[in-house]
């Protein structure tokens, strides 16, 4: 995985999934944090940015899918767990090839046993009930832009 410390900063390279199927957006958090984020996972290697996010749902849901476009890409920087983050990310629309029977804004597992995730189908009208990091998101996602857009998002605390 792109992933580099130094001291108490890190570096990452992220690429996250915007899955919107019946006016819901799937996002998750871990079990230990009170935001919310998008799926998705770190790059590795010589894989695309792409092909992260195919592996990304593919490993933590079981569910094949398929990266429609580049809706965001993101400089973000933000504290989290004692470090100080610079994180790239690519944000894609995503489309899963069977979509799976859900409950609105209701938990469930993911399939990574050594992952303590929790997803959750959320109404697109209702996003910013949440605490969904980066914040950008909420209004982003209730508004896609029909180009890819370059963010440059700093919630580090000064």
């Amino acid at each position: 995985m792109l992933r580099f410390d130094e001291g108490d900063k890190r570096f990452n390279f992220r690429s996250a999934a915007v899955l919107i199927h019946d006016d819901h957006v799937l996002i998750h958090r871990s079990g230990k944090d009170v935001f919310w984020a998008l799926p998705g996972g770190r790059v590795e290697f010589f894989e695309t940015s792409e092909d992260t996010i195919v592996r990304e749902i593919q490993e933590e849901l079981g569910l094949d899918s398929s990266a429609v476009r580049l809706v965001w890409h993101v400089e973000n920087f933000f504290d989290y767990a004692g470090k100080k983050f610079h994180e790239v990310s690519n944000y894609f629309l995503v489309e899963l090839t069977d979509h799976p029977k859900y409950e609105s804004e209701r938990d469930f597992s993911g399939i990574e046993e050594e992952l303590d995730l929790i997803f959750r189908w959320v109404p697109v009208s209702k996003l910013s009930e949440y605490v969904v990091k980066p914040s950008f998101l909420v209004e982003g996602i209730q508004n896609l832009p029909i180009t890819t857009k370059y963010i440059k998002f700093n919630e580090l605390s000064t």
